[in-house]
């Protein structure tokens, strides 16, 4: 064998361990990439449960779930495409049978000024609507979702965080009234009530409404009460200062030598 032919041999087999070479390399980085989509896609789906399922029901409704189930769906879908497991295809079925049930009716916890328990609830609350906010914008962004779906999804969520927020002001004012008393806490109570009037447009509100105006009639009961009782008791003392003024007046002497 030439020298030519040998070095023709040894360039061929060079290329052919460069093409070797190549295509693992192109297998290895198409399988990384691949694993770090399915790691990307179940992330956004961890994300898009967790809103899904601690959002309190009262705030879901039908535009924000379907929104969320959709998202879901597809989310599913393009995982299947890389990963078609039975626990894949569970979870693609179980989802598929949520979106097909009809939404709850959640009514008002009955005998509560508020939806939330505590400062605590409306403040996890309001982190979550904020990160739900946060999601819709993202997708907004991403051309995902329709500019009119947008719209009300997010008008939607903002009137949640609203009610949030008047929440807490309910609850602030109940401390008001446990420390000071009825009638400084009957002015904060009242601004909320006006605040929930205005954000009722729809009538969803008026079990709530109605549970603090029910709380503000009796507290203003109590006020007027407290009014009459010390009205009655400045009287009294008006009284008895006066019978004192009248027992060291000087009594009148009648003159007989006339």
């Amino acid at each position: 064998m030439s020298p030519t032919e040998t070095g023709l041999i040894i360039v061929a087999v060079v290329v052919v361990m460069a093409m070797i070479a190549f295509s693992i390399q192109t297998v290895e980085n198409q399988r990384r990439e691949r694993r770090m989509r399915l790691l990307m896609l179940k992330d956004q789906i961890r994300r898009a449960d967790h809103l899904l399922h601690t959002l309190p029901e009262h705030y879901i409704t039908r535009e924000i779930r379907d929104v969320l189930v959709r998202y879901l769906q597809n989310r599913w879908k393009q995982v299947m495409e890389l990963e078609n497991t039975s626990e894949n295809r569970q979870k693609l079925s179980e989802m598929e049978a949520f979106a097909a049930q009809p939404l709850p009716v959640v009514e008002h916890p009955p005998g509560s000024m508020t939806l939330h328990t505590d400062r605590n609830h409306a403040q996890r609350t309001a982190a979550l609507l904020r990160e739900l906010f946060q999601f819709l914008t993202e997708l907004q962004n991403g051309g995902l979702l329709p500019p009119a779906t947008t719209r009300d999804v997010i008008y939607q969520v903002k009137e949640a965080y609203t009610r949030t927020r008047i929440d807490v002001e309910i609850m602030e004012a109940l401390e008001v009234e446990q420390q000071r008393g009825p009638a400084p806490a009957l002015p904060r109570y009242r601004t909320a009530a006006g605040k929930l009037q205005r954000l009722n447009q729809t009538q969803q509100l008026d079990r709530q409404i109605y549970e603090l105006s029910a709380h503000m009639d009796k507290l203003q009961a109590l006020v007027e009460r407290e009014r009459l009782l010390r009205e009655a008791e400045e009287e009294r003392k008006r009284a008895e200062e006066a019978a004192k003024e009248d027992k060291f007046k000087p009594k009148s002497i009648t003159d007989y030598r006339r």
